[in-house]
This record gives structure tokens, C-alpha cells and sequence, in this order.
């Protein structure tokens, strides 16, 4: 899913989110977004990609999303997280 949110209200993000954990124990579910507060509500594993001018992105870290956002190994990605770039 790409961005499943981004332009719906509260309660209609919460409809979905609750979707997403129902489905969880029998699919995949793989979600590209920006909103690093959904992220961390609805994924248990997460991957955090950056792309430099004229690259392509490439993967900085991953792991369990309790790892990524609680102590993220990488500095890049606990600026990322905590909102200090993106």
C-alpha cells in the first residue's frame, strides 16, 4: 500500500489501521509512507530508505520497529524518526 492514509480523516485512518491488524496473522502487508506516527502504530518490521541527489534510495536500516524508532543504529535514521528532517 502506498501512502493508504494520507488523505483520509482520523476515524477513516483508524477503519483502515484496524483492517491492517486484522489482516496481519494471515498476509504481507507492505506499506510506503512518510507518516512515521502510522508506521510505528501498524508495522512490526520497518526499513527506513534514503536517496542522496541523482541516486537511488538504498536502505539504512531495518529491523523490528521497536528497534528502528526505540534505538535506531543508525544516526541518520534517529534524526528521521524524531522529525528532525523529511
Amino acid at each position: 500500500m502506498d501512502e493508504p492514509c494520507s488523505a483520509l480523516d482520523p476515524t477513516s485512518t483508524r477503519r483502515i489501521e484496524d483492517t491492517i491488524a486484522e489482516l496481519r496473522g494471515e498476509v504481507t502487508i507492505v506499506i510506503v509512507t512518510h507518516n512515521m506516527q502510522q508506521a510505528q502504530r501498524v508495522s512490526d518490521h520497518c526499513a527506513f530508505f534514503l536517496a542522496a541527489e541523482n541516486t537511488p534510495g538504498r536502505i539504512v536500516e531495518s529491523g523490528p520497529t521497536a528497534e528502528v524508532f526505540g534505538a535506531p543504529a543508525d544516526p541518520r535514521t534517529a534524526d528521521y524518526v524524531a522529525g528532525r528532517f523529511g
